[in-house]
């Protein structure tokens, strides 16, 4: 056997491996006699039937079995002599099976990348500046009360107002006249309040109008005043939209007074009064700043542990990493039922513009890998087990229906592997510097711009029931 190593570049080679000719015909000749044996031919009892014919009739099987065979045996020792990890599917070629001729074939792959692992002690981390006070305290109680409210319809002929929930049916149109299905139809439900992310100019248009009435609201979501992420998913609107919005229907909602009754129909665990309910609030606010604190953290690592080293990536990975992105956004789509072309996206386009950001992912992504792997971070079956518990109460199920899922569908190593992942994480922010500001630069969030929830890509989010309709 000849090999042959080409380099193409840092993390590219090409083998080119030839055979002799009788190890090719020996392996040949074993296919033809397993096919003989097994082989129902008319006329012939089974295994009877000549070599010869058996080999005419299923020269195309046993041309694709014989190349497979030879392949799949010859390419992993050589891989492993060459210390060679790839990553990806292999590109193969078949540059000569001619009978009478050596075997050769060639087999083009990406590497895993070799770097020196980066310096990671001693980055720095920033916080934001906040403690929990006595208003988020009470917006938590206002959100409770909403929960809890009842729900009435507006029997008179008075003008939506500030509180209030609105039933509507609209029709959308751009700058150019042309309408946009995407944010046609109707009927969706929108309240009326500053806190529910409504566009200004539709939360204003919409105060003071009444069942029956119809009106043109004019949206300003220009590509210039969009947040990035949503105007690169944006190619079906201009600069303005024009809504033709009819109101069908008014409701309001009757909140319960706030006291010991109140606090008790909430039905939480030793809650039964408001002190107890406002120290509680104040517990599960820490908690989630807490949360919030960490991601915050883990995000300004990612980016900057992917800016620490440069290194060259396999495409088989960003690509993996793009479509991981792009499944997400049309998951989220779906769930609307929308889709790319309903959206009059260009997927190849928004590919192009993943690129770069699925290229720093994989980056950071190795630098963890290979930083985990420095400091031998592992996990411990014990860990799995408390990882399983935690997402049996995130999801209401048992934690034996969670594992169960987690290994019918093959994902204990991607939940193993993302336990090491956040272990080592812990690692590096353990020995990282933590500095605290009012506001966290936007730039050390990584993924800050890439597309990552909802329908909020597209400019508005809307839901047939309890919806809002949302222009950034």
């Amino acid at each position: 056997m000849n090999v042959t190593i080409e380099e193409i570049n840092k993390i590219k080679r090409k083998l080119i491996v030839e055979l002799p000719e009788e190890k090719a015909l020996a392996t040949c000749s074993q296919f033809v006699d397993t096919y003989t044996r097994k082989a129902r031919i008319k006329g012939f009892r089974p295994g009877k039937a000549p070599r010869s014919m058996v080999a005419k009739i299923y020269a195309n099987e046993l041309r694709q079995e014989v190349l497979e065979h030879l392949i799949s045996e010859t390419v992993p020792p050589i891989l492993k002599d060459h210390d060679f990890q790839p990553v990806g599917v292999p590109q193969l070629e078949i540059v000569n099976d001619t009978p009478g001729q050596p075997f050769k074939f060639s087999v083009t792959l990406e590497l895993k990348p070799n770097f020196v692992t980066p310096e990671w002690r001693g980055l720095e981390l920033q916080r934001r500046r906040r403690g929990i006070t006595e208003a988020q305290v009470d917006k938590k109680i206002e959100e409770l009360r909403l929960s809890l409210a009842t729900i009435k319809k507006i029997e008179d002929d008075r003008p939506l107002a500030l509180g209030d929930l609105a039933t509507v049916n609209y029709k959308a149109v751009n700058a150019a006249g042309k309408t946009v299905p995407r944010y046609t139809g109707g009927p969706y439900n929108v309240e009326l309040t500053e806190n529910s992310n409504l566009a200004p100019e539709l939360l204003a248009g919409l105060v003071g109008m009444k069942v029956g009435e119809t009106k043109d609201i004019t949206l300003n979501i220009s590509k210039d005043n969009a947040k990035p992420k949503i105007a690169e998913l944006k190619s079906d609107i201009d600069s303005l939209l024009t809504l033709t919005i009819t109101v069908t229907e008014i409701k309001t909602r009757e909140l319960p007074e706030l006291d010991d009754e109140f606090t008790k129909d909430l039905g939480l665990e030793g809650i039964e009064n408001l002190p107890t309910l406002r120290v509680w609030i104040f517990q599960k606010l820490e908690q989630e700043k807490e949360e919030q604190d960490i991601n915050l953290f883990n995000q300004q690592l990612t980016h900057l542990l992917a800016n620490l080293v440069e290194i060259e990536v396999p495409t088989a990975m960003v690509e993996l990493e793009i479509n991981k992105r792009l499944e997400v956004i049309r998951a989220n789509l779906a769930r609307d039922g929308l889709d790319f072309n309903k959206i009059g996206v260009d997927v190849s386009q928004l590919r192009e513009r993943t690129r770069p950001l699925a290229k720093k992912s994989v980056v950071a992504a190795l630098i963890l890998d290979q930083i985990g792997r420095d400091n031998q971070v592992d996990t411990a079956p014990g860990e799995i087990e408390e990882e399983l518990v935690r997402l049996s109460n995130v999801y209401g199920q048992s934690v034996e229906v969670v594992r169960e899922h987690y290994q019918t569908q093959g994902l204990m190593t991607t939940l193993r592997e993302g336990l090491k992942i956040n272990k080592t994480l812990n690692l590096i922010r353990s020995q990282s510097t933590i500095v605290e500001v009012d506001t966290i630069e936007s730039s050390r969030i990584f993924g800050y711009n890439h597309p990552d929830s909802g329908t909020a890509e597209g400019g508005l989010v809307m839901a047939e029931s309890g919806g809002e309709i949302v222009v950034p």
